[in-house]
């Protein structure tokens, strides 16, 4: 009972001090402090502190060596822009979102499912590898990810505030 009193204490900080940051970051919006550049600096941010949590999931958590990361959030970043290219609603955007996640998590379990089983370096590797098909595979779909250029004119839906949920939740 002690422990969860603790717990309480200790989320209702962390509480605190996300509404602290959020309301300095719209105060700074306000004031004009963050221009263009820093508002896209901060939604650049997020999205690598989500990738960072992510991480140190399967790595500080579940002790695997994992190389693949980056992959499997290409293949989600790819998905949520085509889908969003096609069809340049908010509707069709927060579809995108879902879809990228299921995509992104069926090729993980499908991958998952042999990979681990191993253990250390030879776990490492395998996802290293897949990291590496994945990049290739984008790089040589040029009908859809227009290849090495990548994709362009992708409407911008996310702000830093979306961005600031999303990290914090």
């Amino acid at each position: 009972m002690i422990g969860m009193k603790v717990n309480i204490k200790y989320n209702f900080i962390w509480l605190v001090l996300i509404a602290v940051l959020f309301a300095l970051l719209s105060v700074l919006q306000t004031v004009g402090v963050l221009n263009l550049f820093l508002e896209q600096l901060l939604v650049l941010i997020s999205i690598n502190i989500i990738l960072a949590v992510g991480l140190n999931l399967v790595i500080g958590v579940a002790g695997q060596f994992s190389l693949g990361h980056a992959g499997f959030m290409a293949i989600g970043a790819y998905t949520a822009a085509i889908v969003t290219l096609k069809s340049p609603t908010y509707l069709a955007f927060i579809a995108a979102l879902f879809l990228a996640v299921l995509i992104s998590g069926l090729l993980a379990l499908a991958v998952g499912i042999p990979t681990l089983r191993l253990k250390g370096d030879y776990l490492a590797i395998a996802t290293l590898g897949v990291a590496e098909i994945i990049r290739i595979f984008i790089v040589n779909f040029e009908g859809v990810t227009n290849g090495p250029a990548g994709l362009f004119s992708i409407p911008l839906y996310v702000n830093w505030q979306v961005a600031f949920v999303f990290v914090a939740l």
